[in-house]
């Protein structure tokens, strides 16, 4: 399946893994991008030593593109940040930040910026500054979800941007792709399935367990991580 994601990332699948802490290790990334997807690494728990051997660890498993994720609001991001441009990471996935200067120095070497966005406002700020492409974040999400349904902001968004639209919070399967495809976007997240996957570090009685559990009780929302975007 083509679309403008899988064209702009050089994927053959419109389907990323978020970089999700302690979980988008680089077994998984690369597993997710040697399936044809997108893998983001996850570097909020690393440390710029432990991210660039991540990414050098990424790259012995596959020669497919990959990407870093970076949430700017928290410690040492920055320099993560610095790590996966100088190794010439090809895609950056930031949020919670202004990202403005890490577009320039990825683009400078042919990266693509992806940039996690809640609202129409910070979608706008974010394509104003150059980001390639938006990871639309809607409330079922985890982590940095924000307060309206995917349904709602992916179509909203959708229409007020001109560069293309990653869906994310609440997909999991080709239904809900088609969903996401017929809201506008032209690719989808999914986080909680691919943690549940084979190659998910998670232990197999986590995994069993969210499979297991109806929606009512997987579902729940937490104030823990949070802070302006």
């Amino acid at each position: 399946m083509k679309t403008r994601i899988t064209e702009l990332l050089g994927i053959d699948a419109p389907l990323i893994l978020p970089g999700m802490s302690w979980i988008s290790t680089p077994q998984l990334v690369a597993a997710v991008s040697n399936a044809g997807g997108l893998g983001i690494l996850a570097s909020g728990p690393l440390t710029p030593e432990e991210t660039r051997a991540s990414i050098r660890e990424i790259r012995e498993l596959t020669d497919k593109p990959f990407g870093v994720g970076v949430t700017l609001l928290m410690p040492g991001a920055k320099e993560n940040a610095m790590i996966a441009l100088e190794e010439k990471v090809p895609v950056i996935n930031f949020s919670l930040g202004k990202g403005d200067w890490l577009v320039k120095k990825a683009h400078e070497y042919g990266g693509k910026v992806i940039a996690t966005v809640v609202s129409e406002k910070h979608a706008l700020s974010a394509q104003s500054i150059g980001a390639d492409a938006l990871l639309v974040t809607g409330h079922e999400a985890a982590a940095h979800g924000g307060d309206v349904t995917s349904l709602v902001l992916v179509p909203s968004i959708a229409s007020k941007v001109d560069i293309p639209v990653i869906a994310t919070g609440g997909f999991a399967d080709a239904r809900g792709l088609m969903a996401a495809l017929s809201l506008g976007a032209e690719a989808v997240a999914m986080g909680s399935r691919f943690a549940t996957s084979a190659d998910s570090p998670l232990h197999n009685h986590v995994k069993e367990t969210v499979v297991k559990k109806s929606e009512q009780e997987s579902t729940l929302k937490t104030s823990m991580v949070s802070g302006p975007e």
